[in-house]
């Protein structure tokens, strides 16, 4: 198994926004954990709201982690990443264009990525998928590493 980490920098408001999008209000959030005291998403989802609640100006280093075992991030994967994060294509189809590759080729790499959290697909015009990597860097960790503060 290996660990990939996926680093970006967020304000605090933006931590705070998806937890109303996930919980709705704060005491939705309690309520939960009341009912389910042993959630362990809970009881963090609810810290990180108390901790960043006061910090919504503030710039955070935020990690997002991805354990694996299973999900092979080979040179093709790798080279589509930093197409993607380089050069910012307007569609799967501008990516396949970039690499010069056939788009059948690309488009499931692409969706497993998206799948798997290395990339988003925002939607763009007349149906087009628009890859994006909204992150600075990412990290892959073989074997044991500390996380770094």
């Amino acid at each position: 198994m290996y660990e990939i980490r996926l680093v970006r920098t967020i304000k605090g408001k933006d931590i705070i926004d998806r937890l109303k999008a996930e919980y709705g209000s704060l005491d939705n959030l309690k309520k939960l954990l009341k009912e389910d005291k042993k959630n362990q998403k809970f009881n963090v989802h609810l810290e990180d709201w108390d901790h960043y609640k006061d910090m919504l100006d503030e710039d955070i280093k935020e990690r997002v982690i991805l354990f694996t075992d299973n999900y092979p991030i080979g040179k093709i994967e790798l080279e589509l990443l930093n197409m993607i994060k380089s050069n910012h294509p307007e569609s799967i189809r501008d990516l396949a264009r970039l690499l010069n590759k056939d788009i059948k080729t690309v488009q499931p790499k692409v969706n497993n990525l998206a799948k798997e959290g290395f990339i988003e697909l925002k939607n763009g015009s007349k149906n087009n998928k628009i890859p994006t990597f909204p992150y600075e860097y990412m990290e892959i960790v073989i074997g044991e590493a500390p996380i770094p503060k």
